[in-house]
């Protein structure tokens, strides 16, 4: 073969391989891939009766994002404290909404909403719902809102005294009469309407909307009976008489549930208690979700990590599903007064053992410490 034939037939080959191959991923891209997060809203927050925390008008307000495989601050997603915001505009809840966008519940007086908001750096916002209607039918954001997060038919919206449920077309959805889909559960759940502080789902067969509501409720006071957990139907919410399908009474009259998660792979659900510091106010525990039930549902209390010098105040949970760890916002100290104190709130990380149900702290150190934007952490979820 002549030099240049073969000169000839190898640039052919290397044209041929070359077409071949997928075109080069740019470090960008593959990191905006790969890299996930930890995003943190700060704002009004309930860390167990006896705490006096911060209020809408003293914590950070803002939300931010941590890079869950170093740790460490990315920037702002959101400033509420800027000169164009009403004062005392507070970011009380977060969730994932899709790939690009979270879904915020504000909290202010009169000018109560949800908003889309990009998950970047300063990310650009637009109003999800402003419902600031004063007449009959109450509106879904008529009493201070909560805590939100996205169901597979709408949305769920906690207020202080009542579950709001709103459709895909974002329509209210009423349990009975005008009444919120959840509003006075009798029942196990036993008018539970004082503090309701978190909702979770999981998954079940048991009904048409394919999951059932578990929410958190503290009585703000002393109470065997109504600091509890109670399990709602999915699918028809309180209708007045019905709908209450379980509930669990907390660990301690004064022990009063701040925040809870669903750890799927494991069927339990993790509900964080807080107050002052006695045995059992300041702890994790798991339970047992019978997905396959209509009634006793609730099972198994297990103490799985109690340590006041760790998890103090706790305020806010949330379960990274990908990787198996627990995120727990956090006082941090024993103290009964975080804003005299000056106490911002640190985030710990724990792995969970399934065969005794407890958690362990992963790491020497807390895993994101608290500073200047973390007065009090409101919310938090993991996403890309």
């Amino acid at each position: 073969m002549s030099t240049v034939k073969y000169f000839v037939l190898l640039g052919s080959l290397t044209a041929l391989v070359t077409a071949c191959q997928p075109p080069p991923v740019e470090e960008d891209e593959v990191s905006s891939q790969s890299t996930r997060y930890l995003y943190v809203a700060s704002g009004l927050c309930y860390s167990g009766t006896g705490n006096t925390t911060y209020t809408g008008a003293t914590a950070s307000n803002v939300i931010f994002k941590v890079n869950l495989n170093t740790g460490t601050y990315e920037g702002r997603v959101a400033d509420f404290t800027k000169a164009t915001e009403a004062t005392g505009t507070t970011p009380v809840s977060i969730a994932n909404y899709d790939s690009t966008h979270m879904m915020v519940l504000l909290e202010h007086s009169g000018q109560r909403r949800i908003e889309l908001i990009e998950k970047k750096l300063d990310g650009a916002r637009q109003t999800f719902y402003n419902n600031t209607s004063t007449t009959a039918p109450i509106g879904a954001l008529q009493s201070a809102a909560k805590f939100i997060m996205t169901v597979a038919d709408g949305f769920l919206i906690s207020r202080t005294t009542a579950i709001e449920k709103l459709d895909s077309g974002k329509g209210r959805q009423i349990g009975t009469g005008t009444n919120a889909w959840v509003q006075g559960p009798g029942g196990a759940c036993s008018t539970s309407t004082v503090n309701i502080t978190s909702l979770l789902t999981y998954p079940t067969a048991t009904n048409a909307s394919g999951y059932n509501i578990v929410y958190t409720h503290s009585q703000n006071a002393s109470s065997a009976t109504n600091n509890r957990i109670g399990v709602i139907n999915g699918a028809t919410g309180w209708n007045g008489s019905s709908g209450c399908l379980d509930d669990q009474s907390t660990v301690g009259a004064t022990a009063y549930p701040t925040a809870s998660a669903y750890m799927s792979a494991f069927k339990r659900i993790v509900v964080s208690y807080a107050g002052t510091n006695v045995a059992l106010q300041n702890s994790l525990h798991t339970y047992a979700i019978d997905d396959t039930a209509t009634s006793n549902i609730i099972s198994d209390p297990v103490n799985g990590y109690e340590n006041p010098s760790a998890i103090y105040g706790a305020s806010a949970m949330t379960y990274d599903e990908e990787e198996g760890y627990l995120y727990v916002a956090t006082g941090g100290a024993v103290t009964t007064n975080f804003t005299t104190g000056n106490v911002p709130y640190n985030i710990e990380k724990f792995s969970f053992n399934p065969t005794d149900k407890t958690f362990t702290r992963v790491g020497s150190t807390t895993f994101y410490p608290g500073n200047m934007e973390t007065r009090c952490i409101s919310s938090m979820f993991v996403g890309n």
